[in-house]
């Protein structure tokens, strides 16, 4: 399968986790921050700058890391099945061929990357919310 193929399987993967976490933070915003921003009278951009958007932060990046998990993983599969290039065509081809130290290192590959990209997600989110300490 060709790169598009591959982009829209992961973005297919991916697409619902962020979405639906994105919208629990903004639907799970505590009712007195509302009530704070009538008081101080703030337009509707200022309310999302200041109050909505870095109170759905954490929620923002649980669905990016669920994101990224998914999006891995079929990423993965997707080569796995039917690609001619990437870590899943290697495990593949390699086990077609009874490789079994390339199938090990492509799987260990996949695991590191794949840790690699959760704790980058997570440190990022520990940077961007400092108010959520405790939650990471």
């Amino acid at each position: 399968i060709g790169e598009a193929a591959k982009l829209s399987i992961v973005f297919l993967a991916s697409f619902f986790p962020i979405y639906l976490n994105v919208f629990s933070g903004f639907k799970q915003i505590d009712k007195s921050y509302k009530e704070l921003a009538f008081m101080l009278r703030l337009n509707r951009m200022e309310r999302f700058k200041h109050i909505e958007f870095p109170a759905s932060l954490p929620n923002i990046f649980t669905g990016l890391r669920l994101g990224f998990g998914y999006s891995w993983r079929a990423l993965v599969g997707a080569e796995l099945i039917a690609a001619s290039s990437g870590l899943g065509y290697l495990i593949g081809d390699a086990g077609e061929m009874s490789r079994t130290d390339k199938v090990f290192v492509g799987i260990l590959c996949i695991a590191v990357l794949g840790v690699l990209g959760d704790q980058l997600f997570q440190l990022f989110g520990k940077r961007l919310t400092p108010w959520m300490k405790n939650k990471w």
